[in-house]
């Protein structure tokens, strides 16, 4: 047997999710008891919302109208006692064809109450004729037309010319967002439309029977609800809660392994460090994956067809990456913590800032295509019966599978004794992943740099779903501003780790052949992962901060001598002086960033 397959083996059958046995019998027993309690609570209808209003009726006959609602506690009373009704604590009073309404909030809120409930009875009340012809004569057929995309950047040309004739430029005709030419008309609404009017009570309870994601689609005018606000969220917590509890489990056994030395017998045995991160690790990745198949069969249901079977297919494909990066990054900050404590606070903060990856850009599916940059937008269109194209796929995964591999990589290379058993601070521990790196016959500064481009492609995302709701161009500013940082930082660190290790001699001549060989791996890198990722959002303000323009020549200059300015004052004042040397890399990266851009900002 493989050695990861062994450490994968004993790691799945020693973990049990950390219960001991009085642990799980009583997990066992609150879990039964949740379930009796939801299934007696189905039975009797039993509600939160049960008899919260109190109505008051001197109507006999609305009795029944009232009743139908769990929500209200009857109270018959006569004319006289009608008129003080607030004495008897009723939120609302009927007299004849007109209701009375306290002056409470909760009065306010009982009154709409009633209204729906007038509504919903009436309906029942028709239904029940069986003349569904007659009793329902409107019906409304629902159809989501996609917004057009307003925020895109304007060439200078387009933007001089808005200036001149007040129009916006022609970025928002609907001939180019798939809209018809001219105005909607009816033909185009009843084009390809599948929905026939229900014929009996049946088919009309399969309309209202829809699940809680799906669309409406068929509906009269008094039960028209506008589209669920928001919906990608549902999916993102339904989909990610299960990741993120998992990976809990997976980085308190590392951790365990840590501080009570259980993990010093594993490295003594004939294994190499890549077997056993692997091995420990494969088991809770496929609990994972397995639970996500279950909740995409929960959604998508059992595939009757290809086409059913393969949006399944894609939508693990999508979860797939971001089960990766969860647990990637778990396992590194892991191996980085030196207590619970800390752990505990690199996993929140890990996770928080995954989960806004996550959450935010998918809130505007349908609506812009910054919406992309979210793997969890595409779990919603493949829900929804869109297509993927390959080019989508790759632009909202790529960033996901590299991180998660360099995370792995690096978190393997201090997978040791040196580092898994002492008290380094967290620096040290990257830096040594870093001289471990450069140390290999393969590493250097210029491959370095290349591996980075995820981190900053993936941080400059994330500015983008922070920054995108500001307004422009202050929001692209800060944005040209802090992605300049962020790629300075990654360029800089493999010349850090050089001068701080002495892993060369600390010359002039080096500083400027370690900035050559940055800032070139470095363009290289970004070029090749504009080409291949970022066309979905190629158009937008944000998408030419990251691309900036077409030339190589310059840009190869600007990537060479932002590095050599980090790297010449960290050979004059030392690595002590490592942020300083950011810093005015930084000033002069986002000062050429915004002579570049000056046409579209201060136009």
């Amino acid at each position: 047997m493989s050695g990861w397959l062994t450490i994968a083996k004993w790691e799945f059958f020693r973990s049990k999710l950390k219960f001991d046995s009085r642990s799980a019998i009583l997990l066992t027993l609150t879990l039964a008891l949740v379930i009796a309690a939801s299934f007696a609570a189905a039975q009797t209808q039993m509600s939160m919302n049960q008899k919260i209003y109190t109505a008051a009726s001197a109507e006999p006959a609305l009795r029944p109208i009232l009743e139908s609602d769990q929500r209200f506690s009857y109270l018959p009373v006569t004319v006289f006692e009608a008129t003080e009704f607030y004495l008897y604590g009723a939120d609302f009073v009927i007299i004849g064809n007109n209701v009375y309404l306290g002056d409470s909030y909760k009065s306010a809120a009982a009154g709409s109450a009633l209204e729906n409930t007038v509504k919903e009875y009436r309906e029942i009340v028709l239904t029940s004729y069986d003349d569904i012809n007659n009793s329902h004569p409107v019906w409304v057929t629902v159809h989501d037309i996609e917004r057009p995309q307003n925020y895109q950047l304007l060439s200078a040309r387009n933007a001089a010319r808005s200036l001149e004739t007040g129009v916006e430029s022609s970025t928002n005709d609907r001939s180019h967002q798939g809209y018809p030419a001219g105005e909607i008309t009816q033909e185009y609404l009843n084009a390809g439309s599948s929905f026939t009017i229900p014929e009996d009570i049946n088919d009309l309870d399969d309309y209202k029977g829809r699940a809680f994601f799906q669309k409406q689609t068929l509906s009269t005018p008094s039960f028209f609800s506008p589209p669920i606000p928001f919906t990608a969220i549902l999916y993102a917590f339904l989909f990610i809660f299960p990741i993120y509890f998992i990976s809990q489990f997976y980085s308190t056994s590392i951790m365990d392994e840590r501080t009570n030395k259980k993990g010093e017998l594993i490295l003594a045995a004939p294994l190499s460090s890549r077997e056993i991160v692997i091995g420990k690790t494969l088991p809770y990745v496929l609990v994972t994956l397995l639970i996500q198949a279950v909740i995409t069969l929960y959604i998508m249901g059992i595939p009757a067809d290809i086409r059913t079977a393969q949006s399944s297919l894609l939508i693990l494909a999508a979860i797939l990456p971001v089960v990766l990066l969860f647990f990637a990054l778990s396992f590194f900050g892991a191996i980085l913590s030196r207590s619970f404590k800390e752990l505990t606070f690199t996993s929140v903060f890990l996770s928080v800032i995954i989960s806004g990856y996550l959450f935010f850009p998918a809130m505007f599916t349908n609506i812009h295509a910054i919406s992309s940059i979210s793997p969890i937008t595409l779990i919603v269109r493949l829900i929804e019966g869109e297509t993927l194209q390959i080019g989508t796929y790759l632009f909202s995964t790529l960033p996901f599978y590299f991180v998660a591999f360099s995370a792995f990589l690096f978190g393997t290379y201090i997978y040791r004794e040196e580092d898994l058993f002492t008290q380094k601070a967290v620096s040290e521990k990257i830096t040594d992943c870093l001289e471990i790196f450069l140390l290999n016959p393969y590493g250097s500064v210029f491959l370095l740099s290349i591996i980075f481009i995820p981190f900053v492609y993936m941080t400059q995302l994330m500015l983008i779903v922070m920054l995108f709701n500001l307004p422009a161009p202050h929001s692209v500013i800060v944005m040209i501003a802090l992605s300049a940082m962020a790629e300075e930082l990654v360029k800089s660190a493999g010349i850090y780790t050089i001068f701080k290790r002495k892993l060369q001699l600390v010359t002039m001549r080096n500083a400027l052949r370690l900035a050559v060989l940055s800032g070139t791996g470095f363009f290289a890198g970004e070029k090749a992962v504009a080409v291949l990722t970022l066309a979905p959002i190629a158009s937008s303000a944000f998408g030419a901060v990251m691309t900036m323009g077409t030339l190589l020549l310059i840009p190869l200059l600007l990537h060479i001598s932002t590095a050599a300015v980090s790297s010449i004052v960290m050979y004059r004042f030392g690595t002590r002086r490592y942020l300083l040397s950011v810093i005015l890399a930084t000033v002069v990266h986002s000062a050429y960033n915004l002579f570049i851009l000056r046409g579209v900002l201060f136009v």
